[in-house]
C-alpha cells in the first residue's frame, strides 16, 4: 500500500535506520488504532532495511501463544542467521527458561542470566551485521520475552540495531509496563499511525478501481470505515464482487474485533445490547475511565461513531460474533440496570425479550419483570405494534406462576394475536375455558374468550361462557356491563341462534360506559343490529358516520369500524362506506396488524360488490384471504368466500367461482350471518349456471333462516328478488310478480340498488309493452350514487331485449350500446359476449340486401362491432378462428372499409372508442 499519508513514518524509520547502521541504535514504538496499518508499515520497512544493508528479524505476538515462555524470543532466534555455537547457546537458554517457568509459573520473571544471554546473542550478531528487529503486536507477547526485549532496548545506544514494536495502545493496557519503560528511553521514538483521511481513502480506492469510481464512492466508504485501511480494502473487494458492504466488509469488521483488546470487545458487545454509549460501564463491568478509553479506541478504529455503528452490516457482524449465552447475560443485566435507573417499561421489556426464557430465572422472578412486560404490551398495542405486544405477553405468560393472573395474561394475549392472526390462539382456548370453570376468568376477559370461541365455531363452549356471564355479570363493573351489551348486539346481528344463552335483555337502558372507545363500539354494533333488524334508517346512518369520524387509529383493534361500515353498506350508502373504508385501510399500512387488515379488506370487498365493482370486489377479497389464510378465518370465512363467488359469477368466471365453492367451510358457519351470505352466493351461482331448482332451494332456506332470526331485510340479502328471477327462468311469471309485490309491501324503504334490481326482474314478469317503462325506472335507480353498476348493465341489456321484442331496433341498439359499455366497465365479460351473440342473432337483414353481406358475415361483423375478439366471436358462434377471419375479410371488402373501427357506424352497434375507454377504466 503506497500512500502519501504513509510517507512521513517511512521517512522517519529511514533516518533512524541510518543512525543505527552507524552504531547509534534506536527503538521505535509504532502505535495507532486497530488495523490502521501498523503491521504493514513495519513489515514494508523490512524490505527497505534489507536493501540498505540491514538484516531484518521479525516476530509476532499472539494472545494464543502468550503461555509459551520466551516464544517471541524464539521467533527472533529462529529468524537469525546465527553460527551453530551461538544458536546452540540461544536455544539452550530458551529451553532453560521454559523449564523454570514450568516450575515457577508462566508469569514468573526469567533468570537474569537467561535475559542477559539472549540479549548478548542478538547484540553480538549486530556487531557483524546491522539488525532491524520488528516485533508486531508486542502487547500480546509473553512476559519473559517482554523482559528480554526491555533489557535489549536499554542497551541500544551503542548497538547497530533498529528495534520497532507495534502496539495498539488506545484504551487498553494503559499501564502496560513494557511501553512505559520503552518510552522513558532517550533513544526511543514514537510513530503514531492514523486512519486514512478522505483524500487517502480516495487515493487507495483509485489504485484499485480508478479515479471515476473513487470520486463517486470514496466519501461513502470513508464514512463506513472511518479511514480504516482494512475496512476500505474490504469495501473495494465487495464492490468488485458486485455488492456494497457485503461479506468481505463484515469479515474485516470481525478481524478488527479479534485484534482488539478485551476492554474493547466487552464494550462493543455491550453497545450491541444497549444501543447507546451512556451507561455502558455498568453493563460491561468496567470503570468509567476504561469504558471511555475503549469507546475512543473503537471510534478511532473505524468501528463506531458517537452515534453508533458506521454501517448496519458492521452491527450485524458484531452481533453475530457474540455468543448466544453472552447476549442473554448482557440483556438480562441490561434489564436490571434499566429498572434501577427508572427507564421506561418498553426498554426493560425489550431486554427481557431479547434475553428470552433462558434469562436468569432470578431476574424473571423479580416483582418488576411481569408488570413491565404487561405494560410494554399495552403500549405496543396502542402504537400498532401487535407483534411486539404478542412477544411481551407470551414471555409474561411463560413466567407467571399465579393461575389467576396467568388467565388474565392469556386473555390479553388472545386479544393481541387477534390483530395478527386469530387462528394462532385456538390452542389456548381450552385452557381459558377451564380457568373460567375454576373462577379464574372474569368480566371482559371471559368475553374475550366467548368472542374467540364464536369465531372458531366452538358454539357449545361459547354458550357455556355466555351463560356464565349472564349469571355473574349483572352486578359487575361498568366495563363488563358495557362489554355484555356489545356482546348481546354482536350476537343479535352475527350469531342470532346463540343470543338466548345471555338470557333476557336487562330492563335498564344503556349502561354507563367506561371509556369513549367502548361507547363508540357500543354505538356501532347497535347501529348495525338496528339496520339488520329493521332495515335502513337515517338515525343508524348518522350514528355510523359519527363513529367513523371519531375513531382513532389505535381503536382499529375493535369491531367499531367494521360495524359502522357495514351499517352504511346495508343502508344503501355503499359509496360513502367505500370512501371511509379506503381511509382506514390507508391508516393501517403503517401498523403491523395483518388480521385487522384482512378483515377490513373483506368488508371493502363486500362494499365494492354492492356498487357493482366486480374487479375490486374480487381483488380485495382475494387479498384478504392471502393476508389471512382461510383456516384462520373460522366461521367468518364465509364473508370473503361469498364475495368471491358472487363477483366471479357475475364476471362469467364460473370455473373460478366453483373453486371457491369447493373450499371446505366450518359446519357451524351455517348458524351465522356469514353462512347466509355464503348460501346466497351459492344460489346466485346456481342461477347463473342453470341449476334453478338448487338455487331456489338455497334461496328459500336463506330467507327462512333470516326470518327466524329477525334479520329479513333486503338491504342485507335481497333473496326475494332472486327467487323471482328463478321463477322467471322456470316459466312462472305470476309467482315472480307475487314474490316481488310481497317484498315491496313488506319493505317500503329499500336501498336504490335493491329497488332497481327488483324493477328489472318485475319487468321480465310483465307484458312486453310495459317492460321498457319499468326497465328505464330500474336504470334510473341503479345509476344513482348508491346504485349498482353491474345491475345497471343487466337493466340496459334487458331494455335492449325489450325494445327488440317490440321491433324498435334503433332504440334496442342504443340500449345495447350502453349495456356493453357498462358491462365492460364492470369486467362482466360474459355479459358482453352474450349481448354480442344476441345482437348478431337478432340483427335484421336489409330487405334489398344492399350491403351484400350473408347472414353469417353479418353475425360476425356485429360481434366484432361490439368489441369482441376473433377468438371470442369463434367461441360465441361455435366456429373456428380462421372462419371468423375469412368472414371479416369478405365483410371489409363488401363494405369498402379497411379496419374494424368502421363497423359500428355501419351496423348500428356501440361506438368502439367508448367501449375501449370503458375497458381501459
Amino acid at each position: 500500500m503506497e500512500l502519501v499519508e504513509r510517507e512521513a513514518p517511512m521517512a522517519l524509520l529511514t533516518t533512524l535506520a541510518e543512525r543505527a547502521r552507524d552504531g547509534h541504535g534506536r527503538a521505535v514504538l509504532v502505535s495507532g488504532p486497530v488495523a490502521a496499518g501498523k503491521s504493514v508499515l513495519v513489515h514494508h520497512f523490512a524490505d527497505h532495511a534489507l536493501s540498505r544493508g540491514m538484516l531484518p528479524l521479525t516476530a509476532l505476538g499472539s494472545k494464543d501463544e502468550r503461555h509459551l515462555t520466551l516464544g517471541v524470543m524464539r521467533q527472533l532466534v529462529d529468524d537469525a542467521p546465527l553460527d551453530p555455537a551461538d544458536r546452540t547457546r540461544a536455544v539452550a537458554l530458551i529451553e532453560e527458561g521454559a523449564r523454570a517457568a514450568r516450575h515457577r509459573g508462566a508469569d514468573a520473571q526469567p533468570d537474569d542470566g537467561i535475559v542477559r544471554g539472549l540479549a548478548t546473542v542478538l547484540l553480538e550478531l549486530a556487531e557483524r551485521c546491522p539488525l532491524y528487529l520488528a516485533v508486531d503486536d508486542v502487547e500480546q507477547a509473553d512476559q519473559s520475552s517482554l523482559t528480554c526485549l526491555a533489557y535489549l532496548a536499554r542497551r541500544l545506544n551503542s548497538a547497530r540495531v533498529l528495534a520497532a514494536f507495534t502496539h495498539s495502545g488506545h484504551g487498553c493496557d494503559t499501564e502496560f509496563r513494557f511501553v512505559a519503560d520503552l518510552l522513558r528511553q532517550p533513544n526511543c521514538h514514537r510513530v503514531e499511525v492514523t486512519q486514512l483521511s478522505p483524500a487517502g481513502v480516495r487515493q487507495l480506492t483509485a489504485q484499485h478501481l480508478g479515479e471515476a469510481v473513487a470520486a463517486e464512492r470514496s466519501a461513502d466508504w470513508h464514512a463506513y470505515s472511518g479511514g480504516n485501511p482494512l475496512l476500505v480494502e474490504a469495501l473495494v473487494r465487495d464492490h468488485l464482487g458486485g455488492g456494497e458492504a457485503g461479506p468481505r466488509y463484515r469479515e474485516a469488521v470481525l478481524s478488527c474485533l479479534r485484534r482488539s483488546c478485551p476492554d474493547m470487545v466487552r464494550t462493543l458487545s455491550g453497545y450491541v445490547v444497549l444501543g447507546e454509549l451512556d451507561n455502558l460501564d455498568g453493563l460491561v463491568d468496567l470503570s468509567p475511565v476504561r469504558t471511555t478509553e475503549a469507546v475512543h479506541a473503537l471510534i478511532a478504529g473505524g468501528l463506531l461513531t458517537m452515534d453508533g455503528f458506521r454501517h448496519e452490516a458492521a452491527r450485524d457482524a458484531v452481533t453475530g460474533a457474540v455468543d448466544a449465552d453472552g447476549l442473554t447475560r448482557l440483556h438480562t443485566r441490561a434489564a436490571v440496570l434499566a429498572h434501577e435507573r427508572g427507564a421506561g417499561t418498553e426498554v426493560i421489556a425489550d431486554h427481557l425479550l431479547r434475553a428470552g426464557a433462558p434469562a436468569d430465572a432470578g431476574v424473571l422472578e423479580e416483582p418488576w419483570a411481569l408488570p413491565a412486560l404487561e405494560d410494554a404490551a399495552a403500549h405496543a398495542l396502542r402504537d400498532g405494534a401487535a407483534d411486539r405486544a404478542v412477544d411481551c405477553l407470551r414471555l409474561a405468560r411463560h413466567i407467571c406462576a399465579d393461575p389467576l393472573r396467568r388467565a388474565r395474561i392469556t386473555a390479553a394475549l388472545i386479544r393481541a394475536e387477534w390483530s395478527i392472526n386469530p387462528g394462532v390462539s385456538s390452542g389456548r382456548l381450552g385452557e381459558l375455558v377451564e380457568a373460567m370453570r375454576k373462577g379464574r376468568l372474569r368480566g371482559a376477559d371471559a368475553l374475550t374468550l366467548a368472542r374467540a370461541l364464536l369465531w372458531h365455531g366452538r358454539f357449545e363452549q361459547a354458550q357455556e361462557v355466555l351463560r356464565h356471564l349472564a349469571a355473574t355479570g349483572r352486578a359487575t363493573d361498568p366495563e363488563t356491563a358495557t362489554e355484555l351489551q356489545i356482546t348481546r348486539r354482536r350476537l343479535r346481528h352475527t350469531y342470532p341462534s346463540l343470543l338466548a344463552a345471555l338470557g333476557p335483555r336487562p330492563a335498564s337502558g344503556r349502561p354507563p360506559t367506561h371509556s369513549v372507545s367502548a361507547d363508540r363500539r357500543l354505538q356501532a354494533v347497535s347501529a348495525l343490529a338496528a339496520v339488520l333488524g329493521g332495515g335502513p334508517h337515517q338515525e343508524a346512518v348518522g350514528v355510523a358516520q359519527r363513529v367513523l369520524h371519531g375513531t382513532r387509529p389505535d381503536e382499529l383493534s375493535t369491531e367499531t369500524v367494521e360495524s359502522a361500515l357495514l351499517t352504511l353498506a346495508y343502508s344503501g350508502r355503499a359509496e360513502r362506506a367505500s370512501a371511509w373504508c379506503d381511509l382506514f385501510l390507508d391508516r393501517m399500512r403503517t401498523r403491523h396488524t395483518p388480521g385487522r387488515r384482512a378483515r377490513l379488506g373483506a368488508v371493502r370487498a363486500e362494499i365494492a360488490l354492492r356498487r357493482g365493482d366486480l374487479t375490486d370486489a374480487r381483488r380485495y377479497a382475494s387479498e384478504a384471504l392471502a393476508v389471512l389464510p382461510a383456516i384462520s378465518w373460522g366461521v367468518t370465512v364465509g364473508a370473503p368466500l361469498s364475495t368471491l363467488v358472487l363477483a366471479t359469477t357475475a364476471m362469467g368466471r364460473y370455473d373460478e367461482a366453483q373453486t371457491y365453492l369447493d373450499h371446505r367451510v366450518p359446519e357451524p358457519m351455517s348458524e351465522t350471518r356469514y353462512g347466509m351470505h355464503y348460501l346466497y352466493a351459492r344460489a346466485r351461482f346456481g342461477l347463473a349456471t342453470g341449476y334453478l331448482e338448487m338455487a331456489l332451494e338455497d334461496l328459500r332456506r336463506c330467507g327462512a333462516t333470516l326470518g327466524r332470526w329477525g334479520m329479513d331485510t333486503p338491504g342485507l340479502i335481497p333473496w326475494r328478488t332472486d327467487v323471482a328471477e328463478v321463477y322467471l327462468g322456470l316459466g312462472r311469471p305470476a309467482d315472480a310478480r307475487r314474490m316481488l309485490e310481497e317484498q315491496s309491501a313488506r319493505f317500503p324503504a329499500m336501498p336504490n340498488r335493491v329497488r332497481g334490481s327488483a324493477s328489472r326482474v318485475l319487468a321480465g314478469a310483465g307484458a312486453p309493452a310495459h317492460r321498457p317503462t319499468l326497465l328505464r325506472q330500474a336504470a334510473e335507480l341503479l345509476q344513482s350514487d348508491d346504485g349498482d353498476r353491474y345491475e345497471l348493465a343487466l337493466a340496459f341489456a334487458d331494455l335492449a331485449r325489450a325494445y327488440r321484442t317490440l321491433g324498435e331496433f334503433r332504440r334496442a341498439a342504443a340500449a345495447e350500446r350502453r349495456a356493453v359499455i357498462v358491462a365492460a366497465d364492470c369486467h362482466a365479460e360474459a355479459l358482453v359476449r352474450g349481448l354480442a351473440v344476441e345482437s348478431a342473432t337478432a340483427l335484421p337483414t336489409p330487405a334489398d340486401g344492399g350491403d351484400g353481406l350473408t347472414e353469417a358475415e353479418r353475425r360476425v361483423a356485429a360481434m366484432a362491432a361490439v368489441g369482441c375478439s376473433n377468438r371470442e366471436i369463434a367461441e360465441g358462434l361455435h366456429v373456428t378462428v380462421s372462419t371468423v377471419e375469412q368472414h371479416l375479410t369478405r365483410t371489409y371488402r363488401k363494405l369498402r372499409i379497411s379496419r374494424r373501427a368502421d363497423l359500428p357506424s355501419l351496423l348500428g352497434g356501440p361506438v368502439t372508442g367508448d367501449l375501449t375507454d370503458a375497458r381501459r377504466r
